[in-house]
């Protein structure tokens, strides 16, 4: 992989590198499910795509989903542009190779000179997301602060000098951005699309018969270490540092051994107690600290992977639907009457099979971990985990 070093990067102001245009919607149009044109919207997730449409579902449905409408020209953005969130999940950036339709919400954002290519959106839409900290839903990142924004880029150099545009086309200093050494660190990345010999979905869940457990009574649950990030260092970083984040397995960081605290361990959970990311929940897959408002859970019984994740899921689930941020959270539940269905072990009848201690359920239930482990496999690149 090509170094990265960054000692020698230059910042250059959006106005100067970017045209910057004004996404569209302030309403998503009704969908019929059978588009192929995405809508980038102000999400953390899905590389911001929110819903597909078809031309006419576009061109028939105008900006507020009332009054005049606007011409199909006005809604449909060229391909080859880096999609900034500037409300909501502020600073979220995506490179977006085909056409596409957005929010208001969204900045697109193509060269002034020249086209972006894969490996170039990649490298400048990371770079964008490094800088997401500075905004929020109280500092929107609209349009006119974007043009004033700045952003460090590697430069030309020449025998280790700079190398100067004397129309000053990029840079009131003359800076000129290195879009060359830029697709080369991205190519040289080790990094492969995995292939798994899963094609096809899962078949529909049936849940009419699942049962109620509450997960205490699977798992051993606290509070995390509720380290302050202010209190991190990364001289010679060794766990990782897990917060309440919905995005990379909530992990923001990996920071040096912290005298005094317990790291937890590889394959313990992680469930984001408070906050907008309330319930996300995770397998962690190497010792960790956490941040403030996070907890932890640690199997009762040994589990597979696949389970944990199966198990994860539906806490995901749970929380959407029975708690909420800043209102009802998780702090005094998760240790108490958080319950959660799941599929029962059945004999070959179709008959539940009781356990008469009622080690996991009251009612002598039994989680059918096997069929968890299995449904989980089969998902595309389940094979693969």
């Amino acid at each position: 992989m090509i170094g990265t070093d960054t000692k020698n990067w230059k910042l250059f102001e959006f106005n100067k590198i970017f045209e910057i245009k004004k996404g569209f919607y302030n309403k998503k149009p009704e969908a019929s499910g059978e588009g192929k044109i995405p809508f980038i919207g102000a999400s953390d997730k899905n590389h911001g795509i929110t819903e597909y449409y078809t031309y006419e579902e576009i061109e028939s449905t105008s900006k507020t989903g009332v009054g005049n409408n606007a011409s199909v020209e006005e809604k449909i953005f060229k391909p080859n542009a880096i999609c900034v969130t500037n409300n909501g999940s502020v600073g979220y950036a995506y490179y977006i190779e085909q056409e596409f339709t957005c929010s208001h919400d969204v900045n697109p954002l193509y060269l002034k000179n020249g086209e972006f290519n894969y490996f170039t959106g990649m490298f400048v839409s990371s770079i964008i997301m490094k800088d997401r900290y500075r905004w929020g839903y109280g500092r929107k990142w609209r349009p006119i602060r974007m043009a004033n924004s700045k952003i460090k880029l590697p430069v030309v150099m020449r025998s280790g000098n700079f190398v100067l545009d004397d129309k000053h086309t990029y840079s009131n200093d003359g800076y000129i951005p290195d879009w060359d050494y830029m697709e080369s660190y991205i190519k040289s990345l080790d990094y492969k699309i995995p292939e798994t010999g899963n094609t096809s979905i899962p078949y529909e869940l049936n849940t009419s018969d699942w049962q109620e457990f509450l997960l205490i009574d699977l798992f051993y649950t606290s509070m995390g270490n509720g380290i302050d990030a202010i209190n991190t260092t990364n001289t010679m970083p060794k766990y990782k540092y897990v917060t309440r984040n919905r995005n990379n397995n909530g992990i923001v960081d990996v920071v040096d051994k912290i005298e005094g605290e317990v790291p937890f361990d590889s394959g313990d959970m992680t469930l984001a107690l408070g906050g907008s990311y309330l319930g996300s929940c995770f397998v962690q897959n190497a010792p960790f600290y956490t941040a403030q408002n996070v907890g932890v859970l640690k199997s009762k019984v040994k589990l597979s992977i696949y389970a944990k994740l199966f198990i994860a899921t539906i806490i995901r689930h749970e929380c959407r639907v029975k708690y909420q941020a800043f209102g009802r959270e998780l702090n005094s539940h998760f240790r108490r009457d958080f319950v959660l269905k799941l599929p029962a072990l059945k004999d070959g009848y179709g008959n539940f099979i009781l356990d008469e201690d009622k080690k996991f359920s009251s009612k002598g239930y039994i989680p059918d971990w096997n069929f968890m482990e299995k449904y989980i496999q089969l998902f595309p690149n389940g094979d693969l985990i």
